[in-house]
């Protein structure tokens, strides 16, 4: 079943910043098309490769963040070839300023909206600074608040490019809105995207608005929170649970819990029932939790607090999402193929709607459709 962007041609000149945009372009049926140098893109060179597979086709990053798309190849200086694919663009996709841009303004038709995704945006004394997805994270102020408080602060997993993927999901707002302003007035939008603002928007320790009124600095707390106990993560056999405690129907089925399990009636007091003395009281709470979630696995004490109807989940590893019964059931995982022709699964759309039309399939050989957009 065709998407609901089909007809909407978007060119994407950007590398990692504007992949994740352009790729819920494709899966919302947009032709998508990579505009790439004889080298290809350098979201080709991110790592995980597929040893089975030659470069530039083997990064992961690319098999995935591509899929549904299209590769055009053009060489530097190749204006006109350029032009033939830039003059089809209903959206265009950069990630340089305009002095720097490698696509000149008169090759670009009046109705084509421009989405720019930057470091620090189009003003500013920022202006020209260079980023990177950690660099983002650090501007936003959210590595400040992550890791423990006698240590330095902790960056996201190396590999997770949580930044870029909010600014490509904030990039791909405003293009949405975009493109419907041009229909509702015919008047083409520019839409600009700072990734420090990106990070801000999501990061909440920093961007929701109680902080910006209040500047109190949050610390960093390590895996625990004090707004409330138990509250964090929490040691199982196998890994680890988060356990959120607030309300006092949840904390009496923790306590009866933790009683009938460990024999320690001591956690059942009264005086307990009070979130701020639990908080005051916390090293003592948390030992005693920890005594109930030692002795079960992440399965175990998943099933049994939610049977009791408390907030905890397991912390889970990428094979236990991936063998997650729920989301088996849910049918949440997808599946496309590897330029060797191997199929892997893949996440499935980041929403539900009714019709079945979002695409996965194979990300593009370097230039594999050249000959379609250029004569």
């Amino acid at each position: 079943m065709a998407g609901p962007y089909e007809g909407v041609t978007v060119v994407d000149t950007t590398g990692l910043t504007g992949a994740y945009a352009t790729r819920l372009f494709a899966g919302l049926g947009a032709e998508v098309i990579h505009l790439e140098p004889p080298q290809g893109s350098a979201l080709r060179r991110l790592t995980p490769f597929v040893e089975s597979i030659d470069p530039p086709e083997s990064s992961l990053w690319w098999s995935y963040l591509a899929m549904g798309t299209h590769s055009v190849v053009v060489e530097p200086g190749d204006t006109d070839s350029m032009e033939q694919v830039i003059s089809q663009a209903d959206v265009l996709f950069e990630d340089q300023l305009p002095e720097h841009s490698g696509v000149p303004s008169e090759m670009i038709d009046s109705s084509t909206i421009r989405t720019r995704i930057l470091p620090f945006g189009l003003s500013g004394p920022k202006r020209g600074w260079k980023s990177s997805n950690l660099v983002a994270w650090a501007g936003s102020g959210i590595l400040y608040t992550t890791g423990f408080t006698d240590r330095p602060p902790v960056a996201p997993a190396a590999p997770v490019q949580l930044a870029c993927h909010a600014a490509g999901a904030s990039a791909l707002v405003g293009t949405l809105l975009a493109l419907r302003v041009r229909r509702l007035s015919g008047v083409a939008q520019n839409v600009e995207i700072s990734m420090q603002e990106a990070a801000l928007t999501i990061a909440p320790e920093t961007g929701v608005p109680m902080l910006l009124d209040d500047r109190v600095h949050r610390e960093r707390t390590g895996n625990r929170r004090d707004l409330g106990r138990p509250f964090g993560l929490y040691p199982c056999s196998d890994g680890f649970v988060s356990i959120i405690v607030l309300m006092p129907r949840h904390w009496v089925a923790m306590a009866e819990w933790v009683a009938e399990v460990t024999g320690n009636e001591s956690i059942t007091e009264p005086v307990f029932e009070e979130n701020a003395v639990r908080i005051e009281a916390k090293d003592l709470i948390d030992e005693w939790v920890e005594e109930l979630t030692r002795q079960g696995t992440r399965l175990e004490l998943f099933q049994e607090g939610q049977r009791r109807g408390i907030p905890i989940t397991p912390v889970n590893t990428v094979d236990a999402l991936v063998d997650d019964p729920h989301l088996e059931a849910a049918e949440y995982w997808s599946s496309t193929e590897l330029h060797d022709g191997q199929t892997v699964t893949v996440p499935g759309a980041p929403f539900r709607t009714n019709a079945q039309w979002w695409s996965t399939s194979r990300a593009p050989f370097l230039g594999e459709h050249t000959e379609m957009y250029i004569n």
